[in-house]
């Protein structure tokens, strides 16, 4: 298979990408926070609990509709093109991803409980958990497709054009993707196996973008990530926990060094197939 994905049509390195880069982000920020304070004021509900988080992940519209007025206007691009380079989304690798990683997660959950016993409280309450689950899932695909359509999608195709461009499009990715998510207080607070996981994670998002060709793999495991997150379990001190979620199990403390241990077990076998995938194609 020829890896090929965001070269048609480019979005090359240059101070037009770069300034289009930055436009996403205000539009999503300053859109984001206009979207809040305008809820919160006529509606003052969305202050707190599930409507706080129903609102809070809302605003990954802004995202989209950054991402979406950028390529659109500045590059001339069609959304669906820009997304898809001319193709439709491959909802079968989406829902192997999605599928596979979720496992993987429930496998390291399985493996903490029974290394970690005491650090856990079963946390489940099945109605409102359920209600919970169908009211919020929809609202994390988008939130996890938006992050990885500005990430995997618009700054990946700023440097695939490279040389070397796969490489360059994945480094520099998974740095600012942990820059916006591995800097927060939360993860601060564990030193620097908070932003040291965030970026193996990223650099794993980049990786499987790269060999499966597109986003339909990399929307899946991030929106398995954050189902996992919100829904089966929850952590003490996480930002979400007094938002109204309801999950399975309760960690006490995160862990964070046993975390990224095991997302490094998960990047590690995806390596390993990728090799041996590669040597019988090869033979």
């Amino acid at each position: 298979m020829v890896k090929k994905y965001g070269l048609q049509p480019p979005i090359p390195l240059s101070f037009k990408s770069l300034a289009g880069f930055i436009l996403i982000f205000v539009i999503w920020q300053g859109g984001t926070l206009m979207w809040l304070e305008l809820t919160n004021i006529m509606i003052p509900a969305t202050r707190a609990g599930l409507p706080s988080f129903i609102t809070l992940f809302l605003s990954f519209c802004f995202l989209i509709l950054g991402v979406f007025l950028i390529t659109r206007y500045f590059f001339k691009i069609r959304f669906r093109t820009f997304l898809f380079e001319g193709k439709r989304f491959d909802f079968r690798k989406f829902a192997i991803y999605f599928s596979l990683y979720f496992l993987a997660l429930i496998l390291y959950l399985i493996i903490d409980i029974n290394v970690h016993p005491q650090a856990f409280t079963l946390h489940f309450d099945p109605l409102p958990w359920l209600g919970v689950f169908i009211i919020v899932t929809p609202l994390i695909l988008v939130q996890s497709a938006a992050e990885e359509i500005l990430f995997r999608g618009y700054m990946y195709r700023m440097f695939r054009s490279l040389r070397g461009g796969a490489f360059w499009s994945i480094l520099i990715t998974s740095l600012t993707f942990t820059l916006v998510h591995g800097f927060n207080p939360e993860m601060l607070s564990y030193g620097i196996w908070g932003p040291l996981y965030y970026l193996l994670g990223a650099f794993f998002l980049g990786v499987v973008t790269y060999h499966t060709n597109g986003l339909a793999a990399p929307i899946g495991i991030h929106f398995a990530t954050n189902i996992f997150n919100t829904t089966i379990w929850s952590y003490g001190a996480s930002t979400v926990e007094n938002m109204g979620l309801q999950s399975i199990v309760y960690r006490h403390t995160l862990n964070m060094p046993f975390a990224f241990f095991g997302i490094f077990a998960i990047v590690v076998s995806y390596g390993v197939f990728q090799f041996f995938k590669y040597k019988r194609n090869r033979s």
